[in-house]
């Protein structure tokens, strides 16, 4: 039997084709409310999250009726809750918070908890949602650097210049000590990310990914690849992320076909890269490392980025295995050059990437 949290995003699917829109922070909170409320009261868990005017309960009504029951009746607003695995680990997520067998109150864990371990390759596109909003925040929250310049602050270093020109002004008593601290900024994000067939099963999480850095505010580029590298940052900036993503995906001729990193990297690098995108910036290579092109070529290239960029992270789901070891050629041809090796299958290994 299904588990809980695909139950309840498979009918918010189910709801946003009967016409009612929902979106990623309605879902979290249907799920959240259907934990706290408990099974009996999935009906009005969604009534009260999912709805936005009163118009759309008779679709909400006969949305319900379809997937959870054969029908709904006028006199019994509340239909029968859906069905719960009660013996799966998952089941935990429907049940009330009035507490377990002992009596006392236990905290459930939201929906995206629920997400954070599954492989990126496994979810559906409701949960990609969700995991998108998260990986906003995290990327806003991408440490900044220090920059040259300067601005008041009233716990930083001694401001000799502003000081002794307040001094002038006030007929040369120094009575207020201008104090300084440096301006931040944060650092430019570049992404990398591999659309291969080799890379199939994550190609969409990595184009979710590319959206939420694109639409996070910070300054960020986003590249595919395969056999050539294409630069989808304009497409990626669309607010919807499914337009986005469709817009990205029509932009790279080579999507699903082989993996020539070397070349691709020598080309972000060789138009793009010493022009000063890559110069101080945190670049992310999302890729298995499978390639098919000279593995030299690839760590000739790798080099040059090291040099340019201030930190280079390569993400590589298969590390996700616990038997996993780099020997791929190309693999072994980046590791030297890389300064963060992590497998970024799953939002919880990207918050430990991200998350000081």
């Amino acid at each position: 039997m299904a588990e809980p949290f695909a139950q309840l995003t498979a009918f918010a699917r189910e709801l946003r084709e009967a016409g009612v829109p929902s979106g990623a922070a309605e879902l979290q909170d249907f799920v959240t409310a259907a934990r706290l409320l408990g099974p009996a009261d999935v009906y009005w868990a969604g009534r009260m999250t999912l709805l936005t005017d009163a118009d759309q309960i008779p679709l909400y009504d006969a949305a319900f009726a379809r997937y959870w029951t054969d029908a709904v009746s006028d006199d019994r607003p509340a239909p029968p809750p859906p069905p719960v695995d009660r013996d799966h680990p998952g089941a935990e997520g429907l049940r009330s918070a009035r507490g377990n067998e002992r009596g006392s109150e236990a905290l459930e864990p939201s929906a995206l908890e629920l997400l954070r371990h599954k492989s990126f390759g496994d979810v559906d596109d409701t949960e990609l949602e969700i995991i998108a909003e998260r990986l906003r925040a995290l990327i806003q929250e991408l440490p900044a650097r220090r920059t040259l310049r300067s601005r008041p602050g009233g716990h930083g270093e001694l401001d000799l210049r502003r000081t002794a020109a307040r001094a002038l002004r006030h007929g040369g008593d120094s009575h207020e000590l201008v104090r300084r601290r440096p301006r931040m900024r944060p650092r430019p994000l570049v992404l990398l990310l591999d659309v291969s067939g080799s890379m199939a099963p994550y190609a969409r999480a990595l184009m979710i990914l590319g959206h939420a850095a694109a639409r996070s505010g910070r300054r960020c580029e986003t590249f595919c690849f395969a056999t050539r590298l294409t630069r989808t940052t304009g497409g990626l900036r669309e607010r919807d992320a499914t337009d986005a993503i469709a817009r990205a995906a029509e932009e790279v001729f080579d999507w699903d076909g082989g993996t020539r990193i070397g070349e691709s990297l020598k080309a972000f690098l060789d138009l793009h890269g010493h022009g000063g995108m890559a110069r101080g910036a945190v670049v992310v290579i999302c890729s298995d490392g499978l390639e098919v092109g000279d593995p030299a070529l690839l760590g000739a290239q790798m080099a040059r980025l090291q040099r340019l960029a201030s930190r280079v992270i390569w993400l590589n789901p298969l590390k996700a295995q616990a038997n996993y070891e780099p020997l791929a050629q190309g693999m072994a041809a980046a590791l030297p050059y890389t300064d963060t090796f992590s497998s970024g299958h799953s939002l919880a290994a990207l918050e430990a990437l991200m998350v000081p």
